[in-house]
């Protein structure tokens, strides 16, 4: 008997779907997001440490930065430090 959605989604064996989905979220498609993301943690880390430890140019590291930013994969806490976000993913939205 179907009481709720996660029924449906557990008889049609979604519910990994769904949690690979979410699990996604949490991860840059992009090569670039991906190699910036790899030196940025929980602790505020300068912009230019970040370039220097990536090997990357100064303004893909800085396109990198804005793109997760809006995606909610990191946070700009002043000075040009960044930081991971814990578990989250909260974009940006526009009004």
């Amino acid at each position: 008997m179907v009481t709720d959605v996660k029924d449906i989604l557990e008889e049609l064996n979604l519910s990994t779907v769904t949690r690979q989905l979410e699990m996604a979220a949490f991860f840059p498609e992009d090569e670039a997001e991906a190699a910036v993301l790899k030196f940025v943690s929980f602790d505020p880390i300068h912009i230019d440490e970040i370039t220097r430890n990536s090997a990357l140019a100064a303004s893909t590291v800085s396109s990198a930065l804005t793109m997760m930013e809006l995606e909610g994969l990191v946070r700009q806490v002043g000075g040009m430090n960044y930081m991971r976000l814990k578990g989250t993913r909260t974009a940006y939205q526009i009004v």
